[in-house]
């Protein structure tokens, strides 16, 4: 049996939906979410802003997390920084990101951050810079 994964999916339009996914891949249309109240959802991918892969769901709001890369961030991948449409940036190293691909996977530069990976569809963004390592 696969290992569940937290997740928060943040659509386009601002909602969120927390669950559970066992499978994932970037190049699907649809994921299925298991909410926490346990219902089923196809997230249509091309809906979505980014789906977050969390180590918990409530994270720890009075963290500040880091937007530079240090001795402690992630080394594999290239360094991005992102802006997707509603002006949100992220900095971090990006696998597997190729311009002609649905999406690519973002690891923050901050270690510490509750965010463990994070998918991007590339049609939620309004920029990339790759090779990018600051703020």
């Amino acid at each position: 049996m696969r290992e569940l994964h937290k997740v928060v999916v943040h659509y386009q339009d601002g909602t969120l939906l927390r669950g559970h996914t066992r499978y994932f891949f970037h190049e699907q249309d649809r994921v299925e979410v298991t909410d926490l109240e346990d219902r089923t959802h196809a997230v249509d991918l091309a809906r979505v802003k980014a789906v977050f892969f969390v180590r918990d769901f409530s994270g720890d709001p009075d963290y500040g997390e880091r937007k530079e890369f240090a001795k402690d961030s992630p080394v594999f991948g290239d360094g991005v920084r992102i802006v997707f449409a509603d002006g949100e940036m992220l900095l971090g190293r990006a696998l597997g990101y190729r311009p002609e691909e649905k999406g690519f996977y973002l690891q923050p530069a901050d270690p510490k951050s509750n965010n463990r990976m994070i998918f991007v569809p590339a049609s939620a963004l309004q920029e990339i810079r790759v090779g990018e390592l600051r703020w």
